[in-house]
């Protein structure tokens, strides 16, 4: 029972971990659009792409959150754009953020600092 309880703690505080690693203003090369995602120590609590070129923000809707990725949705009410993007953490300073729908491929977003 221990050792269950013991691997239970680790799990949980590793999931806490990935939330709060995730949190932050990454920027891509391909883009004009910042990604920002807020977290708490619980849950990823939202996340928004703002373009300062474009004078636009588009919010994504979280889908799910396990094994360490970020599942959100995407629309864009102007061109009818609609991508699911998987978010995983490559590194402290990284995501490969994962496309599928109207886009699909890989794209790697960097940590602003």
């Amino acid at each position: 029972m221990k050792k269950l309880f013991i691997t239970l703690l680790l799990l949980v505080s590793t999931q806490l971990f990935a939330q709060k690693e995730l949190s932050g203003l990454w920027e891509s090369k391909t883009s004009s659009y910042m990604t920002t995602i807020i977290s708490s120590k619980y849950a990823v609590l939202n996340v928004f792409n703002t373009s300062f070129d474009e004078n636009r923000v588009i919010t994504e809707k979280i889908i799910d959150y396990k094994n360490n990725k970020l599942t959100t949705n995407l629309y864009n009410s102007l061109n009818g754009y609609a991508v699911q993007i998987e978010y995983s953490l490559q590194s402290e300073d990284v995501i490969v953020c994962t496309y599928s729908g109207d886009m699909v491929g890989d794209i790697i977003l960097t940590r602003l600092k």
